[in-house]
């Protein structure tokens, strides 16, 4: 079971208005939020104690947005194995650009932190506000994006300075480090646009998440955001074309295919005139008609409607995403089109996909 919950909540809401249809596409992270934007999604790593660093143990982070009136207001930290914080919330002052943590300890005692972002907008530093309490918790998520560290320095008494006593070092979940990856190679989520993690179906079309908070919001209002789906799938749809990274992975994954109308079948290739009857044909015998290349591109052509073709397309967004690590969002597409399209290849595929990650 998830142990403890962090929330980050900011004082203020700065988002777009939701009837406004050119602003659908636009981000609506308050500004007090931004240096942790990239700390959505899950993370897993280890705690390390600095009096014993043989003696670790393991951590999992899960990073959610809040949302308040459609726009998000906090995020939300769950954790496995944290020996810090069971659960809490930080609140924003815009007027003293002071952030206050006020929770649980992981034995249920009241703690609270309030402190401010360093010069570098990456390090959230936080002292216990308690009487007698010297403790300094830190966050900070490192450059690459997909990794951050948590730390806590404490002050013992008589002590000329703080000396540090755990560090968490965590990696976001699905990501390859050696390969270089980062986020800007994720699926972007339908709510935030940040790197998505996970997706959600709805009458029958899957759309990308980054997390359970832009879950819950996508669920309370799918309307808004299946026509903010099409509109960012029609614009990506004007050019059709899939880009690869330097990490090859694809920055257009096929998560948004089915959203656009599918492309035309080609047109036909002309085909020859008939010949003119020679001196045998006068005698009224018809000219041999000419028969179809069924090796033209045209023959061979999938129609709109096959089903096969569509299933292709689900089966690409799967595999994608099951290369990304995304298995929860992977087995979504697999699933749909083992039940949609069961004749196919695609289904036969997407069945032994389920029953390996299933195991």
């Amino acid at each position: 079971m998830l142990g403890g919950a962090l929330a980050l909540v900011v004082g203020m809401a700065i988002g777009q208005n939701s009837s406004d249809a050119s602003d659908e596409s636009a981000r609506a992270i308050p500004d007090a939020f931004a240096p942790f934007e990239h700390l959505i999604g899950g993370w897993k790593g280890t705690g390390i104690p600095t009096a014993n660093r043989v003696k670790g143990w393991p951590e999992r982070h899960l990073w959610a947005w809040k949302f308040a009136n459609g726009h998000p207001a906090a995020i939300s930290l769950t954790t496995e194995g944290s020996k810090i914080l069971a659960k809490g919330q930080l609140d924003y002052d815009p007027a003293t650009k002071r952030y206050r943590l006020e929770g649980a300890d992981p034995s249920g005692k009241p703690i609270a932190f309030q402190g401010q972002l360093d010069a570098s907008g990456k390090a959230l530093t936080l002292d216990r506000v308690e009487q007698g309490a010297k403790d300094r918790l830190t966050i900070r998520l490192n450059t690459n994006m997909i990794r951050y560290t948590m730390w806590l320095d404490r002050q013992e008494p008589g002590a000329p300075q703080f000396s540090r006593v755990i560090e968490m070092n965590l990696g976001k979940e699905g990501e390859a480090f050696a390969a270089g990856a980062t986020v800007a190679d994720l699926p972007k989520c339908i709510v935030t646009g940040g790197a998505a993690t996970m997706s959600v179906t709805h009458e029958g079309k899957s759309y990308p998440l980054c997390c359970t908070g832009c879950r819950d919001e996508f669920l309370e209002n799918p309307e808004k955001y299946v026509k903010k789906a099409l509109l960012r799938a029609q614009a990506a749809g004007t050019t059709n074309q899939k880009t690869t990274s330097a990490t090859g992975l694809r920055k257009d994954d096929g998560a948004f295919d089915g959203l656009v109308d599918a492309p035309q079948p080609a047109k036909p290739a002309a085909q020859p005139a008939p010949a003119k009857p020679d001196a045998k044909s006068k005698s009224g015998a018809k000219p041999e008609e000419p028969k179809a290349d069924s090796s033209s591109p045209a023959a061979n052509q999938p129609s709109i409607s096959d089903p096969a073709a569509k299933a292709a397309s689900l089966l690409r967004s799967a595999q994608s995403l099951e290369k990304l690590g995304k298995t929860s969002a992977a087995l979504d597409y697999y699933r749909q089109i083992v039940s949609k399209f069961p004749n196919t290849a695609q289904a036969k595929a997407a069945a032994d996909r389920i029953k390996v990650l299933m195991k």
